[in-house]
């Protein structure tokens, strides 16, 4: 198996790439249901539900209409359709996420920086 390079990586929201997004997590769930019953000496469980949440962070670019669609996206509590990039054709395709929080700083020796959290609702896929 070969290693990636994140400098391959991408956030796309809406059908359109983040510009000067510099990182991104999804953290995927499982909690499966235990089915053990008395009598047995193994514990036996059945697949249940599944979630995942994620954030993406960057260079805050104000002039960047992507990134201005975000911020209204997050003030609106509105859904958003998100593709995490891992390489230029594999990705994982996140159908519905709500953004569920937003960090914007900048500092007088520094650069801004933006970034967001999300909760996905639905299925995530790895394309």
């Amino acid at each position: 198996m070969a290693a990636l390079s994140g400098t391959a990586g991408s956030v796309v929201a809406a059908g359109t790439v983040v510009g000067e997004m510099a990182e991104w997590s999804l953290d995927l769930s499982h909690a499966p249901v235990e089915t053990t019953a008395f009598g047995e000496s193994w514990q036996s469980y059945i697949p249940s539900l599944r979630g995942a949440t994620g954030s993406f962070s960057g260079n805050f670019d104000s002039a960047n209409a992507v990134q201005g669609a975000l911020i209204n996206t997050m003030l609106g509590g509105s859904a958003v359709a998100l593709k995490l990039y891992v390489s230029g054709t594999k990705y994982f395709n996140v159908g519905t996420a709500y953004l569920t929080g937003e960090t914007n700083s900048i500092a007088v020796a520094g650069k801004g920086d933006v970034s967001w959290n999300f909760q996905v609702s639905g299925p995530v896929t790895f394309v």
